[in-house]
């Protein structure tokens, strides 16, 4: 076990000695991840030894968000090592410092006895890229049909620093259609209408950077968001942004970033794909129901306990008689409504406030269903 420890650290020792505290930081949740506890637990410490308070979430360098909790983590490395004392230690002084409901998860677990979770139940958005696991097709094919999903372009990233002649800001493009395409949880603009779109309006692919020009843009092209972004190479160090607008309000919905060591183009596919994933996963495909409608005001009964955000949209329908096959007599589905577009205004934790954007000729009412766009 002894030479086992020092072939592991040993050559950590060295690669430590030239990382920030926020690089040792993000390597041991990636060591984390991999369930390489020993590797975890060093670099951890390492990390607290040049930051040692809990910072919460923060702004690296000009260049991505990071989750800093140190000794959170460190805690639960203990956890999985059954190093009880350790991990309560470590455990009750994140929570002094910045209480999280995960420390006090796993706190809950050590002091009602130690009783220890698989390792594969551990859930976490990391440099690793972990993400909720979109829904099957067999899980979300009966409710795919139903309304209209959100209609989203990408543009190409921004980019800074060089990338050996690559063209990296299309490469992320394409990379990122492709893995939303393949997710099926948006209705994407193919690239090549896009770019018909802006040269209506003066505009090159490359040329949509902020916020406000891609919402005008995305609200002519009839769209409810578009993607934007920026990838920077600095140091050998490839850090991606992106950003997806909401057309109506040029507000955003979602943003994820994220970095890798490598500067090739496959390492910057990969980090373009997961990002879709991630981004796909934060704004999950919602089933509900309409609890109660009040003049212009619609409650629903989705709230942030099941992911839902404000700004997001939903299709509000109603499910008519069920269609038979006129010769076996089954069931083949049933008849659908579609009654109106709704947005999220308000959220709490088991319902949403939502008001009506696009009506028809029927008003809502209790009961109806709910799916988000």
């Amino acid at each position: 076990m002894k030479k086992y420890l020092i072939f592991i650290v040993f050559p950590l020792i060295l690669v430590a000695q030239h990382l920030t505290w926020w690089q040792l930081y993000e390597n041991g949740i990636m060591a984390r991840n991999r369930r390489e506890w020993f590797k975890a637990k060093y670099l951890f410490e390492q990390a607290i030894k040049l930051n040692p308070q809990e910072a919460g979430r923060i702004k690296i360098a000009d260049r991505h968000i990071l989750d800093y909790y140190p000794h959170r983590e460190l805690g639960i490395v203990y956890y999985y090592l059954k190093r009880n004392k350790q991990s309560l230690k470590e455990l009750k002084i994140s929570i002094s410092q910045n209480p999280t409901d995960k420390a006090k998860k796993y706190l809950q677990f050590l002091e009602k006895g130690g009783t220890y979770l698989p390792p594969k139940h551990y859930s976490y958005k990391t440099p690793e890229y972990q993400y909720n696991k979109p829904q099957t097709a067999k899980q979300s094919e009966a409710t795919q049909e139903v309304g209209e999903r959100m209609k989203i372009a990408v543009l190409p990233f921004q980019t800074k620093g060089n990338f050996q002649n690559l063209d990296i800001g299309n490469v992320i493009l394409d990379k990122m259609i492709t893995s939303f395409v393949n997710q099926g949880r948006f209705n994407v603009m193919e690239r090549a209408e896009m770019k018909k779109i802006l040269k209506e309006q003066q505009l090159e692919m490359s040329g949509v950077v902020d916020a406000s020009t891609a919402a005008r843009v995305g609200k002519g092209a009839g769209l409810d968001a578009i993607l934007i972004g920026s990838v920077i190479n600095s140091g050998g160090n490839v850090s991606v942004d992106a950003r997806l607008i909401d057309t109506e309000t040029a507000n955003i919905i979602t943003s994820k970033d994220a970095y890798t060591y490598k500067t090739d183009a496959q390492s910057v596919k990969t980090l373009a794909e997961n990002i879709a994933k991630q981004i796909s996963a934060d704004i999950p495909l919602l089933k509900g129901f309409v609890v109660q409608v009040e003049d212009s005001l619609v409650y629903i009964d989705i709230g942030t306990n099941k992911g839902i955000k404000k700004g997001m949209k939903c299709d509000v329908y109603r499910e008519g008689g069920e269609i038979k096959n006129p010769v076996t007599g089954e069931v083949l589905g049933t008849k659908i409504d579609m009654i109106c577009t709704i947005i999220v205004k308000e959220v709490q934790p088991k319902m949403s406030i939502c008001v009506i954007v696009k009506g028809g000729e029927k008003s809502p009412k209790s009961g109806d269903k709910v799916i988000t766009k």
